[in-house]
């Protein structure tokens, strides 16, 4: 009993000086922003946002900059699931159970080298962020909102991709292992087993994809990919904090809406099912 009150009393002090060592190694000092010089610059960011920009010209000129950014989630969204599907199915380990008739070792062997060669391409999709291969993109086709799309969709489709694999795995096995006992192959399995459990949880992710999509476009702007994003960016250069504000609320205006209309498709399958 010492012993385990002592392991238990030991992990405050050990996340403490994790703390510590992180906090020193980032230079972070919080004072800085309640000190004379963090207070000054904060108060003159702040009343330079006001009265936002609210001129008639400037709002129409808001339409086509999220029209672009709502384009640009919808296509890598739609793009990433075509992407992340046929990944996904070969990248779901199969549950444990009944070998399927007449497999030998040489096509288990090709199962598992399939999966574990659409788990890394996965992971390497997803482990770059979108605003890597938004550079990269841009680099290949240019500045403009079809880069966003492509980064988008790579990024997209590995993250997709492991959250529909990872929902297919969690599936109930009963089903899977009896049609595998009669004989049945991995398209039957995955059509009649598989994708009926898992069905609800794929369309939520995909919504869910999407919302994320709306805020990575804008970030993606930042770079040159166009959308709400490049606005903002050129709005902090010229310091035009006025029109700032009205772009990051017509923002906050856009992703609400996103999500208003994601959860109310979310509500309407529910109650389908």
């Amino acid at each position: 009993m010492r012993r385990l009150s002592l392991r238990r009393a030991s992990w405050p002090l050990i996340l403490l000086a994790l703390v510590m060592w992180s906090a020193r190694g980032t230079d972070a000092r919080p004072l800085l922003l309640v000190g004379p010089d963090g207070r000054r610059q904060i108060a003159r960011f702040v009343t330079g946002l006001f009265p936002p920009e609210l001129s008639v010209d400037y709002l129409l000129g808001l339409i086509r900059p999220a029209i672009e950014t709502v384009q640009m989630s919808l296509l890598g969204v739609v793009f990433g699931v075509l992407i992340a599907a046929p990944l996904a199915v070969i990248a779901t380990k199969p549950s444990r159970g009944p070998s399927q008739p007449g497999e030998g070792r040489l096509r288990r062997l090709g199962r598992r080298w399939s999966y574990a060669t659409a788990r890394g391409i996965l992971n390497v999709m997803r482990t770059i962020p979108d605003l890597v291969w938004a550079l990269m993109f841009i680099a290949a086709v240019g500045l403009g909102s079809f880069a966003g799309v492509l980064a988008l969709t790579v990024h997209s489709a590995g993250l997709l991709g492991k959250l529909y694999a990872e929902a297919m795995e969690s599936v109930d096995p009963v089903p899977v292992d009896t049609l595998r006992a009669t004989g049945a192959g991995g398209i039957a399995i995955l059509l009649w087993a598989v994708l009926p459990q898992a069905a609800p949880n794929l369309v939520s992710i995909t919504l869910y994809q999407w919302e994320c999509n709306i805020r990575a476009a804008m970030v993606l702007g930042f770079v040159g990919a166009g959308g709400f994003g490049q606005r903002i960016d050129i709005a902090m250069r010229l310091f035009q904090y006025q029109e700032m504000l009205t772009l990051l609320a017509a923002l906050l205006i856009l992703v609400t809406a996103v999500d208003r209309f994601s959860s109310f498709l979310r509500g309407r399958l529910a109650r389908n099912d």
